[in-house]
């Protein structure tokens, strides 16, 4: 078997919402091998991992026996590489169409050591900024790092590059255990290479995500860094560089420190900073190459003046003073916008949140639960409601409504109508909050508050910070509003997948199923006929449900006359129950074919699901759920076409689909008339849809939420089966 051309290692440790991305975005090119490094994940990155290898045949998945931390997993990889360039890209991170063709271009004109190429940061709300440093990119032809210096400037990572594997292999250059784990591999690298060349254009994704990377945390191992410090330096003198390179290199890395202990000091942990500064300024005056001088002018040149002659205290000291003045100018310039924006609460009595907040404790006894923007109890909402009632009597549960839904809350429940002086008190004081929205963006999660995210479904449609249409303001108040969740729920690996991908925040996944579909996994008979009482439907009636999704404008339904089409094709006796979304407006029972009964505002959809014998939907989130029926669902996707486009989707439901697929009325009528729909070939596709979709449904998942959020209990162990792979990802994705 030839050599590649490329290997591309791929770290990945619990980057289960990015690892897909990564993977696609080099594994169907040519000559190239890509090595996944599963370092122990602990949610389904591996299961992902594994399904990617059988896609691809460019790829294959490693694992050391134990985590390892991000250099010992990238030296694994790298270990097992046999491309004669490798590059490392990091799991949460892509390479943009065209990368590799485009390096392999310059090789093929200027083969090298090193190939450094650009970067733009990526971040959540879409928006894409270049590196800072280009100009060392734009040198011409084959160089050493001696003749441009300012190649040392390039960010020190490890992804920006590609390395002639020989070429590492006579190095012998391995990277360190530990954080910061680039300083002592990117150096030494371009300092020793005899022949480097540069691409300017930003060829690398780099992702900022709002949570998960120590860079943005206070983490005791930023300490780390000094460690780090004098390996390189060690290494400078292990392979002979020159004492000016070294000078060169000093100097930088003394820059990485310097931005620690100023800048970036909140990184590490107040208890260790002078511990922290005054270890490495020991190191740093210890391996101070001898011809090396204290910088007069350049980057932070001043700094580095002042950590080297200043002890802990009196540098600290300056730090603070310098603060407390820049401090007071932005008061100054703030002042009167603080005023302004004071009366404008005042005068919408959002003041009363403030002052709760501040002035009262949190009730730990104290739930809060909300459906839909303030609608009457349903859905997640309702089934977690139900388990806390069961559970936990001792708990006192307060329904979030609108003005309109509060006469639709239960006799006895305790609710408050939103914008009240009441619902601004439990926003401040409630310890538990269940939600399948989020709360106004004024909310800030106190200490010992509880958030958990039950969501609305599986995702058919883009969702999140991917939503197309949606500009960088809206997607930054989003993000503001979810960075307090604490539990993000779903039904299967899939929406794990996409929801931290289209949601980057930080918090934990419950891989539970959903509390809404409990009573459809533990379904018997005696529900059946209860629900089909409720509406009113006779036992022996066929009963379709017809659930349409969201469209623009408020229309969700076909035509009338294309109603009256497919309820002639039905029997005598046949029923089909129309569903509307609850965005779209109002019944429409006047209107119908007497086969044909409108039940948009019927409470319980769970009682539809039970009630019928099929399925007919476009693109709702309905199907996911009605799978665990195991009945058969019909997929209308008379528009999939427009809607794709419009509303962007995550893969294809007309080849990824549960069951038979019309295109039009008149073939969804013949299907209902024939009863196509319930043949060996669409039981299959089903049987596969279930298997993806249904993954962590148990029947129990309200009893488990509440046990764990609330009671604290372990968390649930979850049995990953070999879920089926979906065949249409859609990864032109917006971030």
């Amino acid at each position: 078997m030839p050599e590649p051309e490329f290997s591309i290692v791929i770290p990945a440790y619990n980057v289960q919402g990015y690892l897909r991305q990564a993977v696609m975005s080099v594994a169907a090119v040519d000559s190239v091998e890509v090595i996944v490094v599963d370092d122990r994940s602990t949610d389904g990155t591996s299961a992902l991992a594994d399904q990617l290898a059988e896609q691809y045949a460019s790829v294959r998945v490693t694992r050391p026996e134990s985590n390892v931390g991000l250099g010992r997993a990238r030296n694994l990889g790298m270990r097992e590489a046999r491309g004669a360039y490798i590059l490392f890209l990091d799991g949460d991170d892509y390479l943009v169409e065209g990368a590799l063709e485009r390096i392999r271009s310059t090789i093929n004109q200027n083969a090298a050591d090193v190939v450094v190429f650009g970067y733009e940061r990526l971040y959540p709300n879409g928006s894409a900024v270049q590196g800072v440093q280009r100009a060392p990119l734009q040198v011409e032809g084959v160089f050493v790092a001696a003749d441009q210096l300012s190649i040392l400037d390039v960010l020190n990572v490890a992804w920006n590059k590609a390395y002639r594997r020989e070429f590492l292999e006579e190095l012998a250059v391995e990277f360190p255990v530990g954080y910061y784990e680039d300083i002592p591999w990117s150096y030494p690298i371009l300092a020793t290479a005899k022949s480097i060349v540069t691409i300017d254009e930003p060829l690398y994704r780099y992702r900022q995500r709002w949570s998960g990377s120590i860079l943005r945390s206070t983490d005791a191992r930023h300490i780390q860094i000094v460690d780090q410090f004098e390996r390189l330096m060690g290494m400078m003198d292990g392979l002979g560089v020159t004492e000016a390179m070294r000078v060169e290199v000093f100097t930088r890395a003394l820059r990485n420190i310097i931005t620690l202990v100023t800048a970036k000091r909140s990184r590490i942990p107040s208890n260790l900073r002078r511990e922290f500064y005054t270890s490495a300024r020991r190191s740093v005056h210890r391996l101070a190459p001898e011809s090396f001088r204290l910088p007069t002018d350049g980057d932070k040149w001043k700094l580095i003046r002042r950590f080297w002659t200043l002890p802990y205290r009196p540098f600290a000291l300056r730090m603070r003073a310098s603060e407390v003045v820049r401090a007071g100018k932005k008061v100054l310039r703030k002042g009167a916008h603080s005023t302004l924006r004071l009366l404008r609460e005042i005068y919408h009595s959002r003041r009363f949140y403030y002052m709760y907040r501040r002035f009262s404790r949190v009730d730990q006894r104290l739930v809060v639960i909300e459906n839909l923007w303030g609608r009457s109890p349903r859905l997640n909402c309702l089934a977690i409601d139900r388990e806390i009632r069961r559970a936990r009597p001792d708990m006192r549960i307060v329904w979030s409504v609108g003005p309109t839904d509060s006469k639709d809350v239960p006799v006895g429940w305790e609710y408050v109508v939103k914008g009240s002086h009441k619902y601004y008190r439990v926003l401040a004081t409630a310890r538990f909050f269940f939600l399948d929205v989020n709360l106004p963006s004024f909310w800030r999660k106190r200490t010992g508050q509880v958030f958990t995210q039950l969501h609305h479904g599986t995702p058919l449609k883009r969702m999140g910070v991917e939503e197309l249409g949606q500009d960088r303001r809206w997607v930054d108040e989003l993000l503001q509003r979810c960075q307090n969740w604490d539990y993000s729920l779903v039904a299967n690996s899939y929406s794990a997948e996409v929801w931290q991908h289209s949601y980057p925040v930080k918090c934990k996944t419950l891989e539970y199923g959903y509390p809404r579909n409990d009573s459809l996994v533990n379904v018997d008979a005696a529900a059946v006929s209860l629900a089909r009482q409720r509406i009113g439907v006779a036992d022996d009636a066929r009963v379709i449900l017809y659930v349409p999704t969201f469209r623009e404008r408020g229309r969700d339904l076909i035509p009338a006359a294309e109603f009256d089409l497919i309820a002639d094709a039905l029997d005598d006796g046949d029923i089909l129950l129309i569903r509307g979304h609850y965005l779209a407006g109002h019944e429409r029972g006047t209107e119908l074919h007497k086969s044909l009964l409108d039940v948009t505002n019927y409470p319980s959809v769970e009682d539809l699901y039970l009630a019928s014998d099929v399925l007919v939907t476009d693109y709702s989130s309905a199907m996911f759920d009605y799978a665990n029926l195991g009945r058969p669902i019909i997929v209308f996707a008379y528009d999939w076409e427009r809607y794709r486009i419009q509303r962007g989707t995550y893969f294809d439901i007309t080849i990824d689909a549960p069951g038979l697929v019309a295109l039009t009325a008149s073939s969804l009528a013949a299907a209902l008339n024939s009863r196509e729909y319930a043949s060996l070939g669409n039981a299959a596709r089903l049987q596969r849809f279930r298997e993806i979709f249904c993954e962590f449904e148990t029947g129990h998942a309200a009893r488990d939420i509440v046990a764990h959020v609330i009671d604290g209990a372990p968390p649930r162990e979850i049995e990953r089966n070999n879920v089926p792979a979906l065949a249409t990802w859609q990864m032109d994705r917006v971030a």
